[in-house]
């Protein structure tokens, strides 16, 4: 009885132990913020894997999380790096990496896009940092403000169609597909449909989410909005 109750002290010295070291992995392991969300019309959901949360202007975004917007949601995310993702209507974005660096080459800033439409104005990084993969290819970026809208794998196309579309804004874009690489240039469109891929140039910008503006827009006009990342004042372009 007596040996018992020396030991019991010692037992749960032993657990405290196993557990302080858990606890701080735990911590340490937590995901980094990565930005914010900038403005939310009318609703937009983030979270990882099954456990998804409304988002709100300001609400925090992290790395590996996905953000997704019903029928008439529309969602203004800024990042750390100054990058800029407008995600429209019935679209569905992963933040799958963010290794910030400001100075140097070694960032890395990772999307993936399953469906719908979106806008993405490049941030501060080198511009090898950036890749934004959808079910069709991969986009590379070089100094870029572009659009694109993504048919979901598996979803019918409709004639005259595309399974990826997208509009370059400003700078260019390099699109992996097949094992052949596109630079597409400013003012000018491609279209993948069926692994045939398009080109044409000209043409008005298409926003991401079409009428819902991108980027802020409001429609009409478009009024640059300034917001704070980590304590620091972040511009949102039109």
């Amino acid at each position: 009885m007596n040996r018992c109750q020396r030991w019991t002290p010692a037992v749960l010295l032993t657990a405290v132990l196993f557990a302080v070291p858990w606890t701080m992995s735990n911590a340490e392991t937590q995901s980094a913020t990565i930005g914010v969300a900038a403005s939310i019309t009318p609703s937009a959901e983030g979270g990882v894997g099954t456990v998804f949360q409304t988002l709100a202007p300001g609400s925090e975004l992290h790395a590996s999380e996905t953000v997704r917007t019903g029928d008439a949601g529309k969602a203004d995310l800024v990042f750390i790096d100054r990058t800029n993702l407008t995600v429209g209507p019935t679209s569905e974005v992963l933040l799958d990496q963010f290794v910030y660096d400001p100075v140097g080459s070694k960032g890395k800033v990772v999307l993936q896009t399953t469906r719908g439409a979106f806008r993405f104005v490049t941030g501060t990084q080198d511009h090898s940092a950036y890749q934004i993969n959808t079910p069709y290819g991969s986009l590379g970026v070089r100094g870029t403000a572009f659009n694109c809208e993504v048919k979901p794998k598996g979803e019918k196309r409709q004639p005259g169609g595309c399974d990826i579309k997208c509009k370059v804004e400003s700078g260019a874009v390099n699109f992996s597909s097949g094992g052949q690489e596109h630079t597409v240039t400013q003012g000018k469109t491609f279209c993948l449909a069926g692994g045939v891929y398009s080109e044409t140039g000209g043409g008005g910008p298409t926003r991401a989410g079409g009428s819902t503006g991108g980027g802020g827009s409001g429609g009409g006009g478009c009024t640059p909005r300034t917001v704070i990342v980590n304590g620091s004042p972040v511009t949102i372009p039109c």
